[in-house]
């Protein structure tokens, strides 16, 4: 029975090692096609050339034990020269995936496009150095697999630390899967050491258990674990690029909004403009109340602009704006209708008060002085006032306003 059990074991460690090769080979090109989308996230860079680095690994080792004995025509003995050159491989290309995870992880921590991590060029030429005296000082695969479970103790727990120590704002549910993935990597290389130590040294009889339950089922536990780590990465990458969208998406409505706003602005007073009284800006808290509103005609406006220009009509139009608003209340609104014609909308307000009131205003108003000039110019406008009991009555308002102004110039005309 010891032979066909030995068989089985083989067989399952052989289709767990061609299971993870394969798995790992697609996360590549899922990585490939992702960094088409990922061009300015050097992080995301260097997860795809770790999962590279890692498919390298991984199809040597497929290599050493499925193809390598058909072409020397028989087992390959661990001290072969090919066999040796596999293992050097395998390692220095497993130290690769970590140096790169580790890259990666601290580029994405940084918040940087590429801090500066030229320390990690120290790593690159350790990992050279430990992953040949690894090969040449061990007799078989789980020798190399016991020099490298300290290097990926030390890069896993690492990069768990740097996501882990993240401020609060910056976890997210693609982090949190990373660092679980990277810790659960971390337990499962400390039951391979326990595993590795009971394999070299069974006389101190620690990790024979765990030994007995890893044996031959080991790639199946790394690909799981492998998988769950390219899912944070890909997490991550998609939760950056949501991010970058929806402030992308808020700048938008801001500079719509900016835009929508002084297209309902005059430019020259400041004030409303025509289509925002048609389209109803401004009008929110005359909606479901009562209230009046005043159109007013500046009356000596087109005299300004006959004799001076229309640089000091302009001016004249800023300093009447201004003379109004003096008068309004946080809920007034005023409005360019064109021309020299302005509407004032008061909601709650009486007509006969208003036209009271405004009619002091402009009264009391100074006159537009000219720096550095003897010019001054008179306020002198002509004023309609009717009531509205609901926003739909607006427009007639408006126009029994405009009646009762234009009334009133041609009375003043008269009187003249």
């Amino acid at each position: 029975m010891e032979p066909a059990h030995l068989s089985v074991q083989v067989l399952i460690q052989y289709l767990g090692l061609i299971s993870q090769a394969a798995t790992v080979l697609l996360l590549v090109v899922l990585f490939v096609m992702l960094r088409r989308s990922a061009d300015r996230r050097a992080y995301f860079h260097a997860w795809s050339n770790a999962w590279v680095a890692l498919a390298v690994a991984l199809t040597v080792l497929v290599l050493r034990y499925l193809l390598l004995p058909n072409l020397i025509g028989g087992p390959a003995p661990e001290d072969a020269a090919l066999v040796r050159v596999s293992y050097f491989i395998y390692q220095f290309a497993k130290f690769a995936f970590l140096i790169l995870l580790l890259r990666g992880t601290l580029l994405y921590t940084g918040g940087l496009a590429d801090p500066p991590l030229g320390y990690l060029k120290v790593l690159w030429s350790l990992a050279s150095a430990v992953a040949l005296i690894s090969v040449l000082l061990t007799r078989d695969a789980v020798g190399v697999l016991f020099w490298q479970s300290a290097a990926n103790l030390v890069m896993f727990t690492w990069c768990a630390g740097v996501l882990l120590l993240l401020p609060r704002t910056r976890h997210s549910l693609g982090t949190r899967a990373m660092a679980l993935a990277l810790l659960l990597n971390v337990v499962l290389w400390s039951c391979y050491v326990l595993a590795f130590t009971f394999h070299f040294f069974p006389q101190f009889g620690v990790g024979g258990p765990i030994w007995r339950f890893f044996s031959g089922r080991n790639t199946f536990f790394d690909l799981i674990l492998e998988m769950l780590l390219a899912f944070g990465m890909v997490l991550v990458l998609f939760e950056d690029a949501r991010r970058e969208i929806d402030s992308a998406h808020r700048e938008l409505r801001i500079a719509h909004q900016q835009l929508l706003r002084e297209s309902f602005l005059d430019s020259l007073t400041g004030a409303y403009n025509r289509r925002a009284f048609n389209e109803g800006a401004g009008l929110e808290d005359a909606r479901g109340s009562f209230g009046a509103l005043a159109v007013f005609d500046l009356d000596n406006l087109k005299d300004v602009n006959d004799q001076h220009g229309h640089k000091y009509g302009d001016a004249l139009l800023r300093h009447f704006a201004d003379i109004l608003r003096a008068g309004l209340r946080a809920n007034d609104k005023l409005y360019r209708l064109g021309g020299d014609e302005f509407l004032l909308v008061m909601p709650r307000a009486v007509p006969g008060v208003v036209e009271k009131r405004m009619r002091e205003l402009i009264s009391g108003a100074p006159p537009l002085q000219i720096p550095d000039t003897s010019l001054s110019f008179p306020v002198r406008a002509s004023i309609g006032v009717a009531a509205f009991k609901s926003v739909e009555e607006l427009e007639a308002a408006v126009h029994d306003a405009d009646r009762a102004m234009y009334s009133a110039k041609r009375s003043r005309k008269r009187s003249r």
